[in-house]
């Protein structure tokens, strides 16, 4: 089992001062986790994104002057950083490549009101796994009923639906699901249609369904999650149906119950067979499981169990859908959990609990 993690500035276990950095592990069920390589070649990297076709690993760096992608290379021993590019704007938070592998796409988090910040910005994958020159872009206008959160633009997260006809884009700051067509060929991005969500719900991530027209949506400020149905022809969606995210007494939205006892849901991954869905939640240090009925496509809550650690900020499923793991940002380690295939109950690996001072990401590389 290979993966690589992405971590911020921070301190360890002992109070030692630790750089950002982004670093291999290697490790199996019955033995914990060992960093074999650990690269700090990349300016505060925040989520992480990974080419098979080029063995390559990018990396998005948030709180850097603007927003970058760094490219590193796989190599047999390590990491080797291939070059950058400027992401158009500030605050690059999120990351996803195409189905062909050729087009890799950004979410700028912060929109200045008065700047050109781009709100999503598209690149092509070259053969050498280096970002070519930006290829298409487009800019979010809005804003939300919170002063502090919602002032301006915040796009949190992108994604590119199953059959690539579309790419998702999650705006916290407008409560917006923003749609856009997109051609694989050319890499143009064209604006579909604006999906409203409820107002002052802070949308924060996004999961396609594998097999239905199915887009679910975890809100951060509401602390709900929305299953929409979306036509991949006309590139529009509607809401179908809603959530809580958490079952946890005295936990829910910041709205209701103050930042001392708010749940602020982090990230979203669905089974590869679309059975269940999974979400973290930042207050209760929990992961909510979901069973998604197959007549429907509704998302229903089935459980939660303790995430391993505080504040768990992203969440990755294996390509098998047999492993999950949790970047647990304020404890400052990675939590790895099994998943049974036919009930979507989630158990602590034995040796699943590794050290990583203000964890961002983990991503597995097999």
């Amino acid at each position: 089992m290979r993966f690589a993690t992405a971590s911020a500035k921070g301190k360890d276990r002992h109070g030692r001062a630790v750089k950002p950095a982004a670093t291999l592990f290697s490790g199996d069920e019955g033995a914990a986790a060992q960093a074999v390589f650990v690269s700090h070649a990349v300016p505060d990297p925040s989520y992480l994104a990974l080419s098979s076709l080029h063995k390559v690993l990018y990396v998005a760096s948030e709180n850097s002057a603007e927003g970058r992608i760094s490219a590193l290379r796989l190599d047999a021993d390590g990491l080797t950083l291939l070059g950058s590019v400027g992401t158009g704007g500030h605050a690059a938070v999120h990351l996803t490549i195409d189905q062909t592998g050729r087009w890799l796409a950004v979410a700028n988090y912060r929109g200045e009101a008065k700047g050109q910040d781009l709100s999503v910005a598209l690149f092509p994958v070259q053969v050498d796994g280096m970002l070519g020159d930006m290829a298409a872009s487009a800019r979010h206008d809005g804003r939300g009923p919170d002063p502090d959160r919602q002032a301006t633009p915040h796009t949190h997260c992108v994604a590119f639906s199953p059959d690539n006809r579309l790419l998702a884009a999650v705006d916290l700051g407008t409560d917006g699901l923003w749609l856009y067509h997109f051609n694989a060929a050319s890499g143009a991005l064209g604006f579909a249609s604006q999906i409203k969500l409820p107002a002052g719900s802070g949308p924060r991530h996004c999961a396609f369904h594998p097999t239905e027209p199915l887009i679910y949506v975890c809100t951060e400020l509401d602390s709900t999650l929305v299953t929409l149905r979306y036509d991949p022809a006309a590139g529009t969606a509607d809401i179908v149906d809603s959530d809580a995210a958490t079952n946890v007494p005295g936990k829910g939205a910041v709205s209701r119950l103050g930042t001392k006892q708010a749940n602020y849901p982090s990230g979203l991954v669905i089974a590869p067979d679309g059975r269940y869905l999974m979400m973290g939640n930042r207050g209760p240090d929990t992961i909510a499981i979901f069973w998604i009925d197959p007549e429907t496509g509704m998302a229903r809550y089935l459980e939660e169990v303790p995430c391993g650690g505080r504040f768990p900020r992203a969440i990755r499923l294996d390509s098998t859908g047999r492993v999950l793991a949790v970047a647990n940002n304020k404890s400052g380690n990675v939590t790895l959990f099994s998943r049974d295939f036919e009930s979507g109950k989630l158990t602590a690996l034995p040796h699943g609990d590794f050290e990583l001072p203000a964890a961002m990401d983990a991503i597995f590389l097999d």
